[in-house]
């Protein structure tokens, strides 16, 4: 029996804790998400004692051994998926149900970050709504729970077969191996032309991580008192600087997953030999409270995501009203304490056989979650939309050129470039009623998330959407000359990097080398964006219909990010300012025009939106481009 050590409780509280504050607001610790790699690490390193204390005497059995890891790990992800899927069947529209239906199958069977390497586009629901994103880290242990006991068996009586020595020496050597290329081919990865965000989710790119954990649990135990506590104290101060220096932006795993890995290893090496005792940071990490909080940790990871992708869901932004959060932090540690005392306790203890713990805790509860998620999915009603307002149009060249291009006066050489990224995409129909009023045909060719400037740098883009992106930029740099004028609009304050995706850092001066080209021999018009909603009017719908109402706040992102862009635009000969604001405010209330929706999400008109802004853009006497 493996001894208990409290200070890997206290050092799971910090993981925890890291990771919640993270997801409560990331501007609040920006490398809160390494807690996620210390977890990793505390799992490589208690399995790996288990694995070897078993075999090296014997007792090891596969069947015990994932028995204790269904009972350990599942009860309580169940729930939590039970009441995932039923809080998504009332609050979430039909289309995002079915992905969360999706990814409830995957978790219920280890596969959710293979799922979520493949799930998301610019249009998807936002990643910090997806209630059981958090799911993807669990699955990593899973998989690696079913490779790592076989390979760690076979190295084992390989060595003890055909190597003389110290057979702890050589499984550290061998494991050491490991990490060393694990993180190096995760690092050459990340730096190549394949990396794309899905490979955050990846095992062959985390499983050196959990390795971290096997290593400093093969290595001889530490005899010296000072040394433990310095082993101790660089392992704090590792994860520390995880935690200060490192964000969302950057390059990871790879090297800079050693940071917190390499903390979590030292911290749990040091604290191996009795000779840690007393020291001021085994003191501090064995604190009867923070242990408490370690004890929850599971259940906390497990139940904090959830709440707070549907709080964002409901209120329609990432910063969360600090009234909302001081209710959901005490419920979310209040369900935690009662997932742990009554679930994961009660289920971790059942003295069952590896065939009742696989059917009764597994097997059974996935296959009713599969069948009540399907139920759920299939007595969902629909809103009943008209199509026209669910989209910006079907039948327009957005990340492709071989679809209906030209919007305008017909029978009129195209002569007008329009171009950008999603928001220039939604203005399809707007070009169509302009250019009809003022006699002009106009090609428009956008791309998502692409703002085509030069040498813009797309690989900050998802990856559906570099390609195209580069096709874009291609276009508008070879062709723009032979156009008389050339549209230009984008979703600002995403391109300007004010939304939580990663954006050019350099935009703004590329965007200001571009006009002054492209102006230099055609004359640029450049359109503001349309203003943000705090939430869809397809989500104020449904809402509405469960009597929901809700105070939101819009963040004046578009504004703000327009006038960055007019300062730029009015220090440019030959580029013009087109301000759209006083007319597209008539949309912006609640997202409706004259009863209708004229927008299918927070940021982007539909066909009826786009069309009612340009005849109002008419109506009122605004011209686009001069007579």
């Amino acid at each position: 029996m493996m001894k208990y050590r409290s200070d890997i409780d206290g050092l799971r509280a910090l993981a925890v804790l890291s990771v919640l504050v993270f997801h409560l607001n990331s501007d609040w610790l920006p490398g809160g998400f390494i807690g996620v790699d210390v977890f990793f690490v505390i799992s490589g390193f208690l399995i790996s004692q288990i694995i070897k204390n078993e075999v090296t005497t014997g007792r090891f059995s596969f069947l015990d051994f994932y028995k204790r890891r269904i009972r350990r790990i599942l009860p309580p992800l169940y729930l939590v998926l039970f009441f995932s899927a039923l809080a998504g069947f009332f609050l979430l529209l039909p289309e995002d149900f079915d992905r969360l239906f999706d990814s409830l199958v995957y978790s219920s069977a280890f596969l959710a970050n293979r799922f979520f390497s493949k799930d998301g586009g610019y249009f998807d629901i936002a990643s910090d709504e997806k209630p059981l994103l958090h799911i993807w880290s669990l699955s990593i242990e899973e998989q690696f729970y079913f490779i790592w006991p076989l390979v760690f068996i076979l190295v084992f009586h390989f060595l003890s077969k055909y190597r003389k020595g110290n057979i702890d020496t050589l499984l550290a050597a061998f494991v050491a191996c490991a990490v060393l290329l694990g993180f190096t081919y995760s690092q050459f990865y990340l730096m190549s032309a394949k990396a794309g965000d899905s490979v955050y989710f990846l095992l062959r790119l985390r499983f050196s991580e959990l390795l971290v954990g096997a290593l400093f649990a093969f290595l001889p135990v530490c005899t010296y008192r000072q040394a433990c506590h310095l082993l101790q104290w660089a392992g704090v101060v590792l994860i520390t600087c995880g935690l200060l220096l490192l964000d969302k932006h950057s390059l990871f795993p790879g090297v800079n997953a050693l940071l917190p890995c390499l903390g979590a290893g030292l911290f749990i090496y040091g604290g191996r030999s009795e000779q840690a005792a007393g020291g001021l940071v085994m003191r501090a990490f064995q604190m009867r409270y923070v242990v408490g909080v370690g004890l929850i940790s599971y259940s906390l990871y497990l139940w904090h995501w959830p709440v707070l992708a549907y709080l964002r869901y409901i209120y329609g932004a990432y910063v969360l009203p600090t009234s909302w959060l001081l209710g959901a932090v005490p419920a979310m540690l209040l369900v935690a304490y009662l997932s742990y005392r009554w679930v994961e306790l009660r289920c971790k203890r059942l003295n069952v056989s590896f065939a009742t713990a696989f059917l009764a805790l597994f097997l059974a509860p996935a296959l009713l979650l599969a069948a009540m998620g399907a139920g759920l999915k299939a007595i969902k009603p629909s809103l009943d939309f008209d199509p026209s307002l669910l989209s910006y149009g079907t039948d327009v060249c957005h990340g492709s050129f071989d679809k209906r291009c030209l919007r305008g006066t017909p029978d009129v050489p195209a002569r007008v470039l329009m171009t950008g990224d999603s928001h220039a995409a939604a203005l399809n129909s707007f070009m169509d009623e302009v250019g009809r009023s003022e006699g002009w045909q106009a090609y428009v060719v956008t791309g998502s998330s692409c703002s085509p400037v030069f040498d813009f740098t797309e690989s900050v883009l998802p990856e559906s959407s570099r390609e195209p992106c580069l096709k874009l930029k291609e276009y508008v740099a070879r062709d723009y000359q032979q156009y008389d004028a050339v549209v230009f609009t984008s979703f600002w304050s995403y391109q300007l990097g004010e939304e939580p995706e990663r954006a050019d850092p350099d935009y703004l001066p590329k965007l200001e080398h571009t006009l002054r080209s492209i102006a230099s021999t055609t004359p640029v018009y450049v359109l503001s964006d349309v203003p943000e909603l705090p939430v869809s009017p397809i989500r104020l719908e449904l809402f509405d219909r469960l009597g929901l109402q809700v105070d939101r706040v819009s963040g004046g992102k578009a504004q703000a990010a327009n006038a960055r862009i007019k300062q730029v635009v009015d220090r440019i000969p030959n580029v013009h300012w087109v301000d759209l604001g006083p007319v597209a405010h008539q949309l912006a209330q609640e997202g409706r025009y004259e009863g209708r929706m004229a927008y299918f999400d927070n940021n982007h008109l539909n066909v009826y939106g786009s069309t009612s802004l340009g005849q109002l853009f008419v109506r009122e006497g605004h011209r686009l481009l001069p007579p």
